[in-house]
């Protein structure tokens, strides 16, 4: 009696596991579902469609990100709903996509394809060509780096990008704003889906130089608003000086939940030819068909306030 008794209870539990097993899996896919619209959903079909398939169409299928920081519930998503509410999940208006690629650029090897050069300009005048290659957001780089900056919003709006330089005890730098300005397509700033924006104009190239023996890297802020602000509209070719305790307002006052998605398999990764011709001259935009970004980023933010992101570029001597 004992020995039967003991094997119905075996038998319980492994139901048990077995059922938790199944819930826990679905769970799992049910999360990587949903997450998975967010980028192919919110962000790769806000492209356009090719118009005829492209060498790297059948690479997008298999297009996958990883999640790097850990879920957090917006607070609207914990209040209770209406009993009178629909229980199919809506799609927020407050919670957009923003994709980032940081390039780092190493010397052009015999190997590397003439489409994913660019000549860049040292301090002696001098044209060398540099292949750049993507890298991760919490990359940490080494002094004089040579960094460019690709960024995609599938929201329409106008983006800014304010620079700080990062100190070792935590302070910044006073504020610049990077972009727009005149020499980069002429202070037009509007984005939208499948239009890059490269950072710095031109064949140019972020150098993460050591100006200060306790600098540590660069702080970016990227703001993506539906209106032009007036404050911030472009008047020369030079980064203009803003006011910190704006800047500062702007950022407490438009603070944003993140949550940040790494592409698999695109570390290292080189620029292809279609993110040249959109990122160099504008005139291209990127299609279902063309590489993603390499870290996207989810937004959540307050109902009719602008999208804001902070990335930096950390350095290690």
């Amino acid at each position: 009696m004992t020995v039967k008794f003991i094997n119905l209870r075996v038998i319980l539990l492994s139901i048990a596991a077995a059922n938790l097993f199944l819930f826990g899996a679905a769970t799992v896919s049910a999360q990587d579902e949903q997450e998975r619209r967010l980028w192919d959903g919110a962000f790769l079909k806000k492209r356009a469609e090719a118009k005829k398939p492209s060498a790297d169409s059948s690479a997008q299928k298999s297009t996958a990100y990883k999640r790097v920081t850990p879920k957090k519930p917006a607070a609207q998503d914990t209040k209770p709903k209406s009993p009178n509410a629909s229980n199919q999940p809506e799609e927020k208006a407050d919670s957009e996509m923003i994709g980032i690629t940081i390039w780092r650029l190493r010397p052009a090897r015999d190997d590397d394809s003439r489409d994913s050069r660019l000549l860049i300009e040292d301090e002696s005048k001098k044209e060398t060509e540099w292949t750049p290659e993507r890298v991760e957001d919490e990359t940490v780089f080494a002094p004089k780096d040579k960094v460019r900056l690709s960024i995609e919003s599938p929201r329409d709006g106008y983006l800014y990008i304010i620079d700080r330089e990062q100190y070792k005890d935590g302070k910044v730098s006073d504020p610049y704003l990077i972009f727009p300005t005149l020499r980069s397509r002429e202070g037009a700033n509007k984005v939208g889906a499948g239009k890059l924006i490269e950072l710095p104009a031109g064949q140019n190239a972020f150098s993460l130089d050591p100006l200060r023996p306790d600098y540590v890297g660069e702080a970016l802020t990227l703001l993506v608003t539906p209106e032009p602000l007036a404050d911030l509209k472009p008047a020369s070719n030079q980064p203009r000086k803003l006011d910190q305790e704006m800047v500062e307002r702007w950022e407490s006052e438009w603070a944003s939940v993140i949550e940040r998605y790494e592409l698999v398999g695109g570390a290292g990764k080189p620029y292809t030819k279609a993110e040249k011709e959109a990122g160099q001259g504008g005139n291209r935009v990127l299609t279902q068909d063309d590489a993603m970004p390499q870290t996207l980023y989810h937004v959540r933010m307050k109902p009719g306030t602008p999208l804001v992101l902070k990335v930096s570029l950390r350095i290690e001597k």
